[in-house]
């Protein structure tokens, strides 16, 4: 089972899986950040531009801390639990408070892709956005997929989110428009099948 570490309020929520430690992304991790998003492999279906130096990385960590502070964003770093290797990031974009949704985001090494490492960590942000160790109350998990990316769709899918169809255009990056599925996944699910 997961262990999930509150010590303090204020303190970063710290989880374990049986494989990983998910905690969090600080300033000696930026040359790990940097190599994930400098990877254009990484990036195909990634909507920010890739990293060209490393002041790049530090700035997406110290936005990411203060985001996490101001309460809209929670985002782990991965790790590797028994070598403590920095394998990717995964957790909460953002908080939209008046629906109660958690929208999740994640992106991992290329050393580390088929092992099972992002389904792994997904579970656990699943467990933590519908536990009461989440910051808010959330019933629905959202996340947004571009057209093509079909190992983010086979991991989503697994872990049991539905798919609720294509927003067209919906997204703007690198200079075109793109289509995302998406996908959801309920706390109270009230409807039947």
């Amino acid at each position: 089972m997961r262990h999930i570490e509150k010590t303090m309020v204020a303190s970063f929520p710290r989880i374990e899986t049986p494989r990983l430690i998910l905690n969090e992304t600080t300033l000696a991790d930026t040359g790990s950040v940097f190599s994930l998003f400098s990877d254009p492999q990484v990036l195909i279906y990634y909507d920010i531009e890739q990293f060209n130096e490393p002041e790049q990385a530090m700035e997406l960590i110290n936005s990411d801390a203060k985001k996490y502070k101001d309460g809209q964003m929670l985002r782990w770093a991965v790790r590797e639990k028994l070598s403590s290797k920095y394998i990717g990031g995964c957790g909460i974009n953002r908080f939209e408070l008046s629906r109660h949704t958690a929208v999740i985001g994640y992106e991992f090494i290329q050393d580390s892709w088929g092992k099972g490492f992002a389904t792994e960590s997904i579970q656990a942000v699943v467990d933590f956005c519908f536990s009461n160790h989440s910051p808010h109350f959330v019933n629905r998990i959202e996340a947004y997929v571009m057209q093509g990316n079909l190992a983010s769709e086979a991991i989503l899918t697994k872990l049991g989110f539905d798919k609720e169809g294509i927003l067209k255009q919906h997204s703007y990056w690198k200079g075109q428009y793109h289509d995302l599925a998406l996908f959801s996944k309920l706390k109270c699910n009230h409807h039947n099948k």
